[in-house]
């Protein structure tokens, strides 16, 4: 019976053993998870702070790079996490900019549209935006310098032109376009040149002739025309119009839509009692800029050879 009993506490004895064994190494365990997730945790918050510090120096690609590594095992971060997505949707888009892809671009840019945090992601965004509003515009103005010429509209076709050059060359699609709209730039020339020596050769053969007085009147509104392109684009009314319409600078405006800011600001009956008063002889090639400044005065910019303003009070 004692031999009974002593087997029975020896198992006893035994399992109780085998309990705090088994609680010590469930708590040993525990403890190392605990300590394996915070130090991750740890890592990854380092790796979120030098992805921020990597989107101020401008190093988007190194800034994913770096958060790519630890996205594979999940993030306990959640700002980390957001970042890398944000990251991935703007280094797509940056790369469809780059390739004229401007479709897929502005898919991706409409996803980063609310994102204003962190700055130095932020910052990256608006640079990806400011090369895509550049890549649109060149491609307009391509558009455009291609249609004026084909129809014969030289002087506008230049206007294109001088817009297409005025954009940063820096962009990749952006030079290419420049670099293709260079066949078009001796073409322009070449039209130009001949239009003022047929007009000069009119002139002077034709001194008595009614008809070539007719002729050179055309010659001389073409001309006209063509420098209101630049005369308007150059204009401080006009840009200063432009930007109060549109909040846009006008150096990122259609020659339309310069053409159609520039209507507007004409006042004919303002501009008679301006010369009555003010004796300025109107020339071939002048442009008038009317702009209200308050119920009594008006702001006249004339642009010819050199830029006149004058304040004219009604």
């Amino acid at each position: 019976m004692r031999n009974i009993e002593q087997r029975i506490l020896r198992g006893i004895g035994i399992i109780a053993l085998v309990l705090v064994l088994g609680a010590c190494s469930t708590r040993q365990e525990s403890q190392n998870t605990g300590q394996g997730s915070s130090s991750r945790t740890s890592r990854v918050d380092a790796s979120y702070q030098k992805a921020l510090d990597d989107l101020q120096n401008d190093a988007p690609q190194q800034a994913y790079s770096r958060l790519e590594k630890e996205a594979d095992k999940g993030f306990k971060n959640n700002k980390a996490a957001i970042l890398y997505r944000n990251l991935g949707y703007l280094l797509t888009a940056k790369k469809a900019v780059t390739e004229n892809k401007l479709s897929k671009a502005g898919e991706y840019l409409a996803k980063l549209d609310n994102v204003n945090t962190p700055k130095g992601l932020v910052k990256q965004i608006n640079a990806v935006k400011k090369e895509y509003q550049s890549v649109k515009l060149a491609r307009v103005y391509y558009a455009e310098i291609g249609d004026y010429y084909n129809s014969q509209k030289i002087s506008a076709a230049g206007g294109s032109l001088e817009a297409l050059k005025s954009l940063p060359s820096r962009y990749q699609a952006v030079a290419a376009y420049q670099a293709k709209a260079q066949k078009y730039e001796n073409l322009i020339t070449q039209a130009q040149a001949t239009s003022t020596d047929t007009a000069a050769t009119s002139s002077s053969d034709t001194t008595q002739n009614s008809s070539a007085a007719a002729t050179s009147a055309s010659s001389a509104a073409t001309q006209s025309t063509g420098s209101g392109y630049t005369n308007a684009r150059n204009s401080k009314i006009v840009s200063s119009e432009y930007e109060k319409k549109t909040g846009s600078s006008i150096s990122s405006a259609t020659n339309s839509q310069v053409s159609s800011v520039a209507k507007s600001l004409t006042d004919a009956e303002v501009l008679d009692r301006f010369r009555a008063a003010a004796g300025i002889p109107q020339e071939a090639g002048d442009q008038y800029y009317v702009q209200k400044t308050d119920s009594d005065n008006y702001q006249i910019e004339i642009r010819h050879t050199s830029l006149i303003i004058q304040q004219f009070r009604i």
